[in-house]
């Protein structure tokens, strides 16, 4: 099940979510439509324009879908676009660590919707 929980972000992954409901952060923004699979898939797009260096895109995705994972019995079975758009300015240590307080807080503000 690990590979099924991601989707890939495409140009048919986008059209599809282009009406789901969304929870706005300062720094990202998370879609999210119902699936009938039984458990939550994810999908992550971040811009070189938000950030810049390849090392820290990749270090937020590995993080996010660790967090991810943790909370997969938590979640609702839904499909999630995880999208980082805005620029950054922040030390490159510290945007993980930005992005990851937001990406908590999505998850927070999600579970409570379906409650």
């Amino acid at each position: 099940m690990c590979k099924d929980i991601h989707l890939k972000v495409s140009s048919n992954t986008k059209k599809i979510f282009r009406h789901a409901p969304k929870i706005n952060q300062k720094h990202l923004r998370l879609l999210y439509i119902n699936n009938s699979l039984g458990y939550p898939r994810l999908a992550i797009q971040i811009t070189k324009k938000a950030v810049k260096l390849a090392v820290i895109r990749n270090r937020i995705r590995r993080t996010i879908r660790e967090s991810f994972r943790k909370q997969l019995t938590e979640l609702d079975s839904y499909d999630m676009l995880l999208l980082i758009t805005s620029n950054i300015y922040s030390d490159k240590h510290e945007i993980s660590d930005i992005l990851m307080q937001e990406w908590k807080l999505s998850i927070k503000l999600l579970q409570q919707s379906q409650s």
